[in-house]
Parts: structure tokens; C-alpha cells; sequence
């Protein structure tokens, strides 16, 4: 048993009054301190890599989700474009960036493709990096040149017929080495049984002023590249590989229609971010791309150029990627493809 003296029975009011204050003032202080820790998202400059040059579809892309993403989350929005090793450049360094949502990937086949072509790298594509959407697809155009009269009205019978009655000596243009656009040719090899020559270019850029003079007869380039000079006249589309005609060639069939359903083939561009970024920003993002790239002048601005837009669920990308690394690893392994 205690008792209170005299001098405590007066003091203690004081006491009680200054704890309670103290206590809050710290009550006060703890949701501040709460959403510091917290740090909601996005606080920070957000960077959208793109793993090519400045200029092309992925770029176009990427700026167009740059743009609206900074209006929308009111912070700035930058692209940088990471080129080199046909996108696994830029790939690699979102793959091992922090996942903290402030560095996105607007990023193509080259996702699905990369495990089975380069067994060493340093990051896993499937482990490394969640899909979020994806955003755009276009069909190939197996494409020949005017500036050769043997060209000027083949169809693909006869390319066929050619490379069967002379083993290795009709040449196919590719964007590159290990790219879509190499695939789709194993592909086309592998449907026909006919022996074509593959001449892998670093890039569209450099293939095109080639077929167009003649120095190689034909290609398989992505539409949205391939349409302009269609459209000029200065080379002839043969096939298509989309799931329908252009809207733009009306008069070009697909390889579906002409009897190769193996022939239905997109290169594609989506939305990722590293492995272990929170599932609410994922989700943002995905909201984001959807409402962006549903809009009608968005829609119509790449239908110009020969693309389609195909924003979707997480789920919907997740489940075509799986697809297209079980299509291409398969392939890969029976011809036995390896980068040039």
C-alpha cells in the first residue's frame, strides 16, 4: 500500500494534463509518418524503356503511353530508348530494375523469344518480368521486289515452286537474325517444305533500300514498315500473315487463306514491369494502357500505319506469351535455330 504526499497530490494534474498532450501530439504524428513509409505510388519520375531506336512502332508506343501516363498520374513521364541486341538491351535492365514501379517496359517478341535463342542470360524473361498488358499487334508481309522482272508478278506458288526446283537459291530478307521476322521464315520453311535462303539484316532500316534495288528479292517484314513502300509502289506484298487481308491491301491473301494455318503469326509489343512490383500498381497500369489505347484517335492513328491495337487483361498477355515461347521454343529447337 502507497500513498500520495501532499506535493504529488498537487503536481499529478499537471502530469496527466502534459502525458495526455504528449500523447497527442504523437498520435498526430504517426499517420505522417505512416504515409512516408508508405510512399504511395507514383511519387517519382516514371521511365518507359523502350529496347529500340528512337523512331519506330515501339518508340511511337512508348511515347504515346508516356504522354498520357503523365497526365493521368501527374508526375513526369520519360521514354528512354535502350537499344541493342535486337531489345535485349533494354529488356535486361527493366528485368533487373527495382520493382517499385517507376520503370516500365514497352517490349516485344524478343520477350518470348529469348530463353530458348540465348540460354546464358542474366535474367529469366518468365521469372523476371510480370506481363501487363499487351498493347499492339501487326501480321508480316512476305514482300517482293519491282526492281526485278522475275519478281514483279510471283505469287507464293510460284516462290514455292522456285525453291523447290533450285534448293537454297531464293533469298528471304529478315529484320534480324533470331528476330519475328526469322521466325515467321523457319516457319514458312518448315509449312512448305521448300528450301529458302535466309539473309538476316540488322534491321529494317538497312533490308528495305536492298529490296527495293533489287540486291535481294524478297522479305518478311512487319506490316506497319512494309505498307508505306507497298503503297509507293516501289515493292510488291505476296501474303500476309495475319488472321485477315489488310484493310489497307484488300488484294493480298493471308497464308491462312492459301492453305498454311501454321502461317498466322504477329509480332507484338506489351506492357511489363520487374517481377515483385506490387499488384495495385500492376493493375493501374493496366487500367491505364486499356483506357488509352481504346481510344477512337488512337485506334485511328495506328490503323494508318498497318497496326492494331490489342490491349487486354494480365492474364490474356500472360497466357499468349506461354503460348508463343512453347510455339517458337518448339520450332527453335527442331530446326535448331541459333542467332547469326
Amino acid at each position: 500500500m502507497f500513498t500520495i504526499t501532499p506535493l504529488e497530490r498537487h503536481t499529478m494534474p499537471r502530469l496527466l494534463h502534459s502525458l495526455a498532450a504528449m500523447l497527442a501530439a504523437l498520435a498526430t504524428l504517426l499517420p505522417a509518418a505512416a504515409s512516408r513509409a508508405e510512399q504511395p505510388w507514383p511519387r517519382d519520375t516514371i521511365r518507359v524503356v523502350v529496347p529500340f531506336a528512337p523512331g519506330g512502332l515501339t518508340d511511337v508506343i512508348g511515347r504515346t503511353l508516356a504522354q498520357e501516363l503523365a497526365v493521368s498520374l501527374k508526375v513526369p513521364v520519360i521514354v528512354e530508348n535502350k537499344s541493342g541486341a535486337f531489345g535485349l538491351v533494354g529488356t535486361e535492365h527493366v528485368a533487373l530494375a527495382k520493382p517499385d514501379g517507376n520503370t516500365l517496359l514497352v517490349g516485344g517478341g524478343i520477350v518470348a523469344l529469348a530463353d530458348a535463342l540465348y540460354p546464358k542470360l542474366r535474367f529469366d524473361p518468365r521469372k523476371d518480368l510480370t506481363p501487363v498488358s499487351m498493347i499492339e499487334r501487326n501480321g508480316l508481309l512476305l514482300v517482293a521486289t519491282n526492281a526485278d522482272e522475275r519478281w514483279r508478278t510471283a505469287g507464293l506458288p510460284d516462290v514455292l515452286a522456285r525453291a523447290k526446283e533450285r534448293p537454297g537459291s531464293v533469298a528471304v530478307a529478315s529484320f534480324g537474325s533470331g528476330s519475328i521476322s526469322h521466325m515467321a521464315l523457319e516457319a514458312l520453311k518448315t509449312a512448305s517444305g521448300a528450301d529458302l535462303l535466309h539473309v538476316p539484316y540488322r534491321g529494317t532500316a538497312p533490308a528495305l533500300p536492298d529490296l527495293i534495288g533489287g540486291q535481294v528479292p524478297l522479305m518478311l517484314d512487319n506490316s506497319v514498315t512494309a505498307l508505306p513502300q507497298v503503297q509507293a509502289g516501289k515493292i510488291r506484298a505476296i501474303a500476309y500473315t495475319g488472321s485477315q487481308r489488310l484493310p489497307q491491301l484488300p488484294d493480298v491473301p493471308t497464308f491462312v487463306e492459301m492453305g498454311m494455318p501454321s502461317m498466322q503469326i504477329y509480332n507484338f509489343f506489351g506492357l511489363y514491369v520487374p517481377a515483385g512490383t506490387p499488384a495495385p500498381i500492376a493493375e493501374r497500369l493496366n487500367a491505364e494502357v486499356n483506357r488509352i489505347f481504346r481510344e477512337p484517335k488512337v485506334i485511328a492513328r495506328f490503323a494508318e500505319m498497318g497496326a492494331e491495337l490489342y490491349p487486354g487483361t494480365a492474364r490474356d498477355f500472360a497466357r499468349f506469351l506461354e503460348g508463343e515461347r512453347s510455339r517458337w521454343g518448339q520450332l527453335i529447337r527442331t530446326r535448331g535455330i541459333r542467332p547469326e
